[in-house]
Order: structure tokens, then sequence, then C-alpha cells
């Protein structure tokens, strides 16, 4: 071997120890860091979900007039591909035990930013909507956001029509979106101006749950009655 070859191997062999180095200080920082997000999560997610059914109790007494206590009712629905999917029902009761209404969730994935959580009153003898309230949304400040605020686009859901055929037990009309500035119809959600596919998205979630919950609401009644009785 020449002396140019030796020297190379001389020079090469500090600049491959050293890749090692690097790379296993590099897993040892991924390493701690992994760990670090694991305790963060777990150390901080009893205080999430707290506060979720918190912002949840509270939506559910706000969306409910008159209501003063409430009870959760797990039940299994449809899911989109036929799979029994867990769900929530809440009740609301007066200060006699008397059912006030119900609250129930809607879920889309199609926002601008992704998921809309949304949660809404139901009045099974009236068959119309209370009002809605956004639990979780990633949409635009200042755009698409506004389906948390806007008054008019809030509007659509006070007495919303979502009467059930008494033979199907099915939306005699289906909630559907229109157009802001068109008129409509009492089962309609009329969009906001510079945010359709969040308003789009709302009207989607809302027609999903109310045909999927509303038939089971109507035939678990009579327990719903009792649960403020117990």
């Amino acid at each position: 071997m020449t002396t140019t070859a030796q020297n190379a191997q001389l020079t090469q062999a500090p600049q491959s120890t050293g890749s090692l180095v690097m790379i296993g200080t590099l897993g040892g920082i991924a390493l701690v860091s992994g760990l670090l997000l694991a305790l963060v999560y777990h150390g901080t997610y009893d205080t999430i979900q707290r506060n979720n059914y918190e912002r949840t109790a509270e939506a559910v007494l706000t969306l409910l007039p008159g209501a003063v206590s409430q009870k959760m009712f797990a039940v299994h629905a449809p899911g989109p591909n036929g799979d029994a999917t867990p769900q929530n029902i809440y009740a609301g009761y007066d200060a006699d035990g008397n059912l006030m209404g119900v609250a129930l969730e809607a879920l889309d994935n199609g926002g601008y930013g992704g998921e809309i959580r949304l949660l809404y009153g139901y009045l099974p003898d009236k068959e119309i909507v209370t009002g809605m309230r956004v639990l979780l949304s990633k949409e635009t400040p200042g755009l698409g956001d506004r389906i948390k605020t806007d008054p008019g686009f809030q509007k659509n859901f006070n007495g919303l029509d979502v009467s059930l055929d008494p033979d199907t037990r099915k939306p005699k009309n289906p909630i559907s979106y229109t157009k802001p500035g068109t008129d409509k119809e009492p089962w309609q959600v009329e969009g906001i101006s510079g945010a359709t596919i969040s308003s789009q998205a709302v009207a989607r979630a809302m027609r999903n749950s109310v045909n999927t919950l509303l038939p089971i609401v109507h035939e678990m009644l009579d327990e719903l009655r009792k649960g403020g009785k117990s």
C-alpha cells in the first residue's frame, strides 16, 4: 500500500467515527423529544377532556331554554360505512325533572380548515332546532370562523324545521344549504358571504346528524323523559 493510500485511510477514519457520533446524538435528541411530548400529552389530557366536558355542558343548557340540569345517554348510530358509531344524546331537564329538549352532536371534516364539530338543540315535541354552537373549528379567522359569531348565520338555527315523516321517521325535508341573499325555506341554511365552504360544512354536518340521530331520539323518548325523574 502506498503512503498516499495510507494517509487517505487515516483521514477517513475520524470522519466515519464523527458521523456515527452525530447520528447517535441526533437519535438521542429525537428519543428525548418524543418522551417529552408524550409526557406533555398525558399531563394535559385530563385537563383537555375536562375543558371539553365543561364547554359541552355549558352549551347544552344554553341551547335548551328552561333546562337547569342534564343527563347524557350513550347510543350507537349508523356510521358513514354502516358501522355502529358511538354517539351522545344530552337531555336537558327543568327544576321538576321535565324533559325540555335534547342537544345533539354533529361533525363534518369538509370545512376549509378541516374538522368542524357542532352541538345543536332539538325539541322533539315541536320538531325544531333551537340553536347551534361550534365546539371545534379551525376555520380562517375573520372568514370561515364567522360560523361561530355571525348573527345572521346563527339565526338559521333558531326554529330550523326538522319535521320527521311519521311513517319513515326520516326528515320530510332534509336540511340543505342555500346561497346568501336568496329566499330560503324553513329547513334551509343560508350561507355566509366569503365563507361558503365553512357554511356548507355546517349545513352538511347538521343534515347528517339530524338524519341519523332524530329517529333514535324519538325511539327512546320515554327513556329520556324518565331520566329527569331518576
